[in-house]
């Protein structure tokens, strides 16, 4: 089974991990999206949107999710219950030394779509396809403690 793409991923699959893509369409291989990934997506487009006064890019993103291989993996009760459960033990992002871009508010809610694509990928019984390997690390420990009798989430870099 493939491992959901991370907003990191998504977000470059027409550059950095063009091959990924094209890796997908050749073998016919679905491409798992979280629910939350798309949310990020439309959120930075519509960012793009507003600075240059155009669609931001829009069409990419339809184009993206109407690819027959494209299968949305939803935010649902599952998720939302895990989702909750990671957030009240681990409220802030582990970025440790390194800072995010953005405003605290906007690191909080970034961490919080994380922890919902997590969530998603965890319950749907995917893995995580990302760059950010470290703040998926420590999801994937912190659902371990939570639910030790089931296999931990898989979490892969996109780098390697």
């Amino acid at each position: 089974m493939p491992d959901v793409w991370d907003t990191t991923v998504a977000s470059r699959a027409g550059a950095r991990h063009a091959p990924l893509l094209h890796r997908h369409l050749e073998t016919e291989t679905p491409i798992p999206l979280p629910a939350p990934t798309l949310q990020e997506l439309a959120r930075g487009l519509q960012l793009r949107a507003g600075r240059r006064g155009s669609n931001g890019g829009f069409d990419w993103l339809d184009a993206l999710i109407a690819q027959p291989l494209v299968r949305i993996v939803p935010f649902a009760m599952t998720s939302a219950v895990l989702a909750g459960r990671l957030l009240a033990l681990h409220p802030h992002p582990p970025t440790g030394g390194r800072r995010r871009h953005g405003t605290r508010a906007q690191q909080r809610a970034a961490w919080a779509l994380d922890v919902q694509i997590a969530a998603c990928a965890f319950a749907g019984g995917y893995g995580v396809l990302t760059e950010n390997v470290d703040d998926f690390a420590a999801l994937r420990d912190a659902i371990a403690r939570l639910l030790p009798s089931v296999p931990p989430l898989a979490v892969k870099d996109a780098r390697v």
